[in-house]
């Protein structure tokens, strides 16, 4: 089985109270499926990319909700175990009165997912894949998650590319083991996505100029990466070698920002391993976070023709009749 996007991280279940209602206030709950590592994957099967998630889910009715779930969007799940031992993981989002941002809740711990080691034939699918995506938010959720990000970049063979979106957790590790992991796991990554916000908390550095920080990071870890610096509404800043591009973003209307970092995620590695130009990955990216930010939801679930047409015309409210 050949695999274009190989990803090893946690599905959750979102519960949201009814718009503008508080947690205290909402009698009702909106409930989604998602997780970065999930997110990245189902938008990648959404632009064609054959895919597959490495992982664990409770064996019971909310273990198979999440599971029919990310089959429906395309998302492959032959890897996928049910374990008795553990839990699912939780996770309550709050948008009321908040105009930037969100307050998060997490409730995840005991998770199936955070109990389960990889096995030899899981890591057999290192080999039948083209790219391995892991985040930071899974190591520091169990030794054991650690562990298993770990032997999947020491066992990867030379063929595998290896992105890694730094995806910093305040809430999960602090800043300073992060940075040790991230050091550790550069030897390892050929795509390096980081927000910029992530970066000054990560290397204690204001520097306050997008292509100093990518300088910075090549000076740490090498030119012979992708290093990808994303910064909201300037859009997205990438370095390679001594090449350098910057692609301004594209206008939305915000409705639901969670998620909308992996979709820019999945549209880089479509452009990175279809068209195998930086800039139309950058592109990619972009209008993948643009239309995401307009839809409720953790994952980029639209079709791929308002992508292209973001892509190809840069024109986002088009009507095509």
């Amino acid at each position: 089985m050949q695999v274009d996007v190989l990803g090893y991280g946690e599905p959750l279940i979102r519960l949201t109270p009814e718009r503008f209602k508080t947690f205290l206030k909402s009698n009702f709950w909106e409930v989604e499926i998602g997780g970065a590592e999930v997110n990245v994957l189902a938008g990648c099967s959404l632009l064609g990319l054959k895919t597959q998630l490495l992982g664990a889910l409770p064996d019971n009715f909310l273990g198979q909700r999440v599971f029919q779930e990310l089959r429906r969007f395309g998302i492959g799940t032959d890897y996928l175990k049910f374990l008795e031992e553990g839990r699912m993981g939780f996770y309550f989002l709050e948008f009321a009165h908040r105009i930037e941002g969100a307050e998060v809740i997490y409730d995840r711990r005991d998770s199936a997912f955070s109990y389960f080691e990889l096995t030899e034939e899981d890591f057999s699918l290192l080999t039948q894949s083209s790219l391995l995506h892991l985040t930071g938010i899974t190591p520091p959720l169990s030794s054991i998650c650690n562990t298993n990000v770990r032997k999947l970049l020491m066992l990867k063979p030379a063929s595998l590319k290896v992105s890694f979106d730094v995806n910093y957790r305040s809430k999960l590790w602090n800043p300073l083991d992060c940075r040790k992991f991230t050091d550790w796991a550069a030897e390892f990554i050929d795509i390096f996505f980081i927000k910029e916000e992530d970066f000054r908390v990560i290397f204690g550095l204001k520097i306050g100029n997008p292509e100093r920080e990518l300088i910075f990071l090549q000076s740490n870890y090498g030119k012979d990466k992708v290093y990808v610096l994303t910064a909201g509404e300037k859009g997205c800043f990438v370095a390679s070698k001594d090449f350098l591009v910057h692609q301004p973003s594209f206008p939305t209307e915000i409705v639901d920002r969670i998620g909308a970092g992996d979709a820019f995620v999945a549209g880089f590695l479509y452009g990175y391993l279809k068209e195998n130009n930086i800039e139309r990955a950058a592109l990619w990216g972009n209008a993948m976070a643009a239309l995401k930010m307009g839809v409720v939801g953790d994952m980029p679930v639209f079709e791929r023709c308002f992508v292209e047409s973001l892509v190809n015309s840069s024109i986002l409210r088009k009507v095509n009749r």
